[in-house]
């Protein structure tokens, strides 16, 4: 398969999946994953996020390296997107981005102090393709368990996503400071029993 077609491949999962595991580095060191409802737009080699401001936002900052992860399990098709991710409250795109789901998680709308725009740029994209049917998958096993021949794990590719992986900040836009981030993070744990989530702002 060609370079184009494979990364036709990546963009497709993306808009057909639209919730990743948005995996960043916390202070310490350590690794956090979190859902988040996505918006793909590969005419822009872009992922973009609309969010609150908060913990992730704050682990990000003006720009850092994350992963995004991908499961279809009906179709045995899985994705990891290594990119940058850069932080901003760039109202123009926002609105841009922005739809009726959106705003039923952030009535504040697009100028609201605390929402935020977490972008994503990949760079490099892991593919792995077992079957596109878990009845192909199961006849495999089966197939596999009869011959004592373990099955074919399919198609597995790694794709230039052509993102330059640049972590040294954001252009255009500042982004939010981690002091803003600290005091959205907290009056949203306060907040937590009435509702209110700052796990993805599912956005989008």
């Amino acid at each position: 398969m060609s370079q184009e077609g494979s990364e036709k491949d990546v963009w497709k999962i993306v808009a057909d999946q639209r919730i990743a595991m948005l995996t960043t580095q916390e202070e310490s060191g350590r690794l956090v994953s979190r859902p988040m409802a996505c918006l793909a737009r590969p005419e822009e080699g872009r992922i973009y996020f609309v969010t609150r401001i908060d913990a992730k936002v704050g682990e990000i900052g003006g720009s850092a390296e994350v992963n995004l992860g991908f499961a279809d399990t009906h179709k045995n098709t899985y994705l990891s997107l290594s990119g940058t991710a850069r932080t901003s409250q760039d109202r123009e795109k926002l609105r841009d981005l922005w739809s009726m789901f959106t705003e039923a998680w952030l009535p504040e709308g697009p100028d609201g102090e605390d929402v935020a725009l977490v972008t994503v740029e990949p760079s490099e994209a892991k593919l792995w393709d077992s079957t596109r049917s878990n009845l192909i998958y199961g006849a495999k096993v089966l197939k596999a368990v009869a011959t004592q021949t373990p099955p074919s794990g399919g198609r597995i590719e790694e794709v230039d996503m052509g993102g330059s992986g640049d972590t040294s900040g954001a252009s255009g836009t500042s982004a939010p400071s981690s002091g803003q981030a600290d005091a959205y993070d907290e009056k949203m744990r306060e907040s937590a029993g009435t509702g209110a989530s700052s796990m993805a702002g599912p956005t989008v």
